[in-house]
């Protein structure tokens, strides 16, 4: 039987992890979206993105070219070498699933693949640390 305190935690972690994922969320609608990010990539207009157009025109030059490489294998889901627009879309399911993975492994300090109430307390103390080094910097 879950402790009580484990239940509780395991709400935290979740409620913790969609607002992270809906303040992304909001970040990214401020770029535009999808389709004309697609359209963007897509230079020869031909309705799918070839492995060199979406490697070619990420705006984050540090993603190295290996996960690059595997997230276009990921989103393919046809295998035919190109990505149709429903395939890219599915990128952001792809991208926020990462994130709470990272996330999660973050906050799993012990690595025993559950967060008990002391790592998330850990983790949100040091996050807000983080946050307020980030804040005064900005000023």
């Amino acid at each position: 039987m879950i402790s009580k305190t484990v239940k509780v935690s395991l709400c935290m972690v979740v409620i913790c992890s969609l607002s992270f994922v809906n303040a992304q969320e909001h970040r990214s609608k401020k770029r535009g979206n999808l389709e004309e990010f697609f359209k963007k990539l897509d230079t020869n207009a031909d309705g799918e993105l070839s492995l060199e157009e979406f490697t070619s025109k990420r705006q984050r030059e540090e993603i190295k070219t290996e996960v690059m490489n595997d997230r276009f294998k990921a989103l393919d889901a046809d295998a035919n070498g190109g990505l149709s627009i429903e395939e890219f879309k599915s990128l952001k399911e792809l991208v926020k699933t990462e994130r709470i993975e990272k996330r999660f492994a973050e906050m799993d300090a012990n690595g025993d693949g559950n967060i008990d109430l002391a790592e998330y307390k850990a983790f949100t103390e040091d996050n807000k640390t983080h946050r307020k080094k980030r804040k005064h910097k900005r000023h």
